[in-house]
């Protein structure tokens, strides 16, 4: 494996203990804010120091605590891209991708891959710039050059594209895409939206409180996703607490209702889950079997989308429902508005039941 990783880091009310192992393959680490991605990195690149495990990159241990080894970050020659890209503010474009080289080179021959690796994001003609002359998109590309010219074991990527508007983004996801084409090499990136873990990576690590708690493809945590935390993380809006009624019916508590899922119900369940797009409006249905009447709440407008707030059945629910209505093509006189109570049908294989 290229990436061996078992450690345990203490901070204060906070204790990181991740164990995964990674191939030459893309694996996106999700999680919401402060569950301890970054640090993982951080622990992974040196700049941070587990109090025991083992990290190994490509056969070499960068750290192992009861053996005494903690390679310092420059002998890990690891490449970690942060949000902001860290370029020297001091060099030109070309000396930034210069400086991560290996110092046997002589300055011509940095220079030549320099630009070699310029011209692949199309920043060549930027090289005698500096950062403070860059726009945020450009930094990133002399950033993915740097990246590529330090011929590191491993690829790190703490969410790069935050702080990017829209248009650019999509841009530069496609510049990542075509490094990552031409890398035989670990890229762990770092993530808290499922949709851009999706589109870049090959496998996903889902962290929750400093530990990983589910680890698969993309399309399978989408699918059949088995704890609370991964259910959130891949967009699922309407989470309720569950409690088995009968073998196949499970009642969402927080909304007092109750759902046959055609299957047996897991004696254990603690959540229940439906997707925003994932029930419909059906007035030919009667109530009863996963058919309610549901209040309308709110609506609001996105480009291409409605989203509908729905009041559940119990009155004091602490949530509502969201109900997500395709724009594109529909009749304005067919959407739904504020105050309709509409009869919508929950499709019992759409219903997500997880356990803790």
């Amino acid at each position: 494996m290229s990436l061996e990783l078992d450690i345990t880091k203490r901070y204060p009310g906070f204790t990181l203990a991740m164990k995964f192992e990674a191939g030459e393959e893309r694996v996106a680490l999700l999680g919401a804010s402060g569950c301890g991605k970054s640090c993982t990195l951080r622990c992974i690149a040196g700049v941070e120091t587990p109090d025991e495990g083992v990290i190994r990159v490509n056969g070499v241990t960068f750290f192992d605590s009861a053996r005494g080894i903690n390679l310092t970050p420059q002998e890990r020659k690891c490449a970690l891209l942060f949000q902001n890209y860290q370029l020297f503010p001091n060099l030109t474009v070309l000396e930034n991708v210069c400086a991560g080289m290996d110092a046997a080179l002589d300055a011509e021959a940095r220079q030549h891959l320099a630009r070699r690796y310029l011209a692949i994001f199309g920043m060549e003609s930027y090289a005698a710039r500096f950062p403070a002359r860059l726009s945020g998109g450009q930094q990133q590309r002399v950033a993915l050059a740097r990246m590529i010219a330090a011929h590191p074991g491993i690829y790190m990527f703490d969410e790069p594209f935050s702080a990017l508007d829209s248009f650019l983004k999509s841009a530069l996801e496609q510049n990542l895409l075509d490094l990552f084409d031409v890398l035989d090499a670990t890229v762990l990136y770092v993530s808290h939206d499922i949709d851009e873990a999706c589109r870049l990576t090959d496998r996903i690590v889902v962290v929750h409180e400093g530990r990983v708690v589910e680890d698969g493809a993309p399309i399978e945590l989408m699918r059949s996703p088995q704890t609370l935390s991964t259910l959130r993380l891949t967009g699922c809006k309407n989470t309720s607490p569950a409690r088995k009624v009968s073998s196949t019916e499970v009642e969402a508590t927080d909304w007092g209702m109750v759902f046959d899922v055609g299957y047996e119900v897991p004696d254990d369940v603690a959540y229940l889950g439906v997707r925003a797009s994932y029930f419909h409006r059906d007035n030919r249905a009667e109530p009863g079997r996963n058919t309610y009447d549901l209040h309308v709440a709110r609506v609001s407008d996105a480009r291409f989308e409605r989203l509908v707030l729905l009041d559940p059945p119990r009155a004091d629910s602490p949530n509502r429902l969201q109900w997500k209505v395709n724009l594109v093509g529909s009749d304005e006189h067919e959407l739904p508005r504020e105050g309709d109570v509409l009869r919508m049908h929950f499709d019992a294989r759409r219903i997500h039941l997880v356990r803790a």
